[in-house]
């Protein structure tokens, strides 16, 4: 075997490699990788020069002894991606990334940067994408004009899904429904129906 067959055969070992590591990946925006703990995240940031400007919410159910408890962390700051800046806003679930927004200061450049990275996206906004194995992206136009991105980590957003399909009908035997709570009667039954 000469050295150019050798070297062929090694770069198009390499380069399985980094396709299959990109399927498998837990990536959701700039280094930050979904079901990684707060911690994790706020050391990553300040590593980036992101350590300012940074606002948390938590939110916590309260314990009824019938519905285990679930935590939620909202974390929203400046952030920078493919050198186009913007506000990230990162939901922890039980103290694991859920998913991360994006909102860029240049919707369409971000957009065309985005679109180079992961190949092409979705032609609608609201259509999720599968860009890895554990990843979706969707992107949506917001009433002012600017695209927000959304990147969601399934493993986590699974397990929340799946906690409100299971103790959802707890909550809803709570709700009193009169006549005029038309909503949440079409809430309910849109949870009853396992469409929530």
């Amino acid at each position: 075997m000469n050295k150019r067959t050798a070297w062929v055969a090694l770069l198009s070992c390499f380069l399985g490699i980094c396709v299959s590591c990109q399927r498998h990946s837990s990536e959701v925006i700039g280094g930050l990788h979904g079901g990684s703990s707060p911690d994790v995240v706020r050391d990553h940031l300040r590593s980036r020069g992101f350590n300012l400007g940074w606002v948390e919410n938590s939110k916590t159910n309260p314990d009824d002894h019938i519905r285990p408890r679930h935590d939620f962390l909202e974390v929203k700051g400046p952030f920078s991606d493919l050198g186009i800046t913007g506000q990230l806003e990162l939901t922890f679930y039980n103290d694991r990334l859920m998913d991360a927004q994006f909102i860029p200061s240049e919707s369409a450049r971000y957009f065309g940067l985005l679109s180079q990275r992961l190949g092409r996206l979705p032609e609608s906004p609201g259509k999720s994408q599968r860009i890895s194995a554990e990843v979706t992206l969707t992107y949506f136009r917001d009433p002012n004009g600017s695209i927000r991105f959304k990147w969601d980590y399934l493993p986590v957003s699974q397990e929340w899904k799946d906690w409100i399909a299971r103790y959802s009908s707890v909550f809803l035997f709570k709700l009193t429904l009169s006549p005029g709570h038309k909503l949440q009667a079409r809430v309910a039954s849109t949870i009853r129906a396992g469409k929530l």
